[in-house]
């Protein structure tokens, strides 16, 4: 039945697929141990926020721990290979990192740079909001 429709529609039936592609990348590069002291997070103060923000976990490293969907953790801790690579997936560059903000690490300044980017990216919102509003309005035509 569906051979006559797809026939009718001008379609024809493509072959299966017998397997799965495989793709193998051969890479030499050498993976380099991430030392997480300098990764820019020694700054905070608080012990906890310091762990997450560095993937690791006083709890996850020990067997025996239960998520919050009752499975039973192994103890290779929040990242597997942390013993390895030396960080966390993310270790190499983290999202709030203070120590490589200022020189204090309590504040962000932008600085001429940054003002110029947030100029720029004013100007060209406003152009493409103008833009717009006229190729849609009676102003165009």
């Amino acid at each position: 039945m569906q051979a006559a429709l797809s026939q009718k529609a001008g379609l024809s039936a493509l072959p299966v697929r017998a397997g799965r592609r495989n793709l193998v990348v051969a890479n030499n590069a050498k993976i380099e141990k991430t030392n997480i002291k300098e990764v820019g997070l020694n700054s905070i103060g608080d012990k906890t926020v310091q762990n997450n923000l560095m993937g690791k976990s006083r709890y996850m490293d020990k067997k025996g721990w239960v998520d919050a969907q009752g499975r039973k953790g192994k103890g290779y801790g929040v990242y597997r290979f942390a013993d390895k690579y030396g960080a966390n997936v993310d270790g190499y560059s983290p999202i709030y990192t203070p120590d490589r903000w200022t020189e204090s690490g309590d504040s962000y300044k932008l600085g001429t740079k940054g003002l110029i980017a947030w100029a720029g990216l004013v100007v060209v919102l406003l152009g493409i909001g103008a833009t717009l509003i006229i190729s849609t309005s009676q102003l165009g035509a």
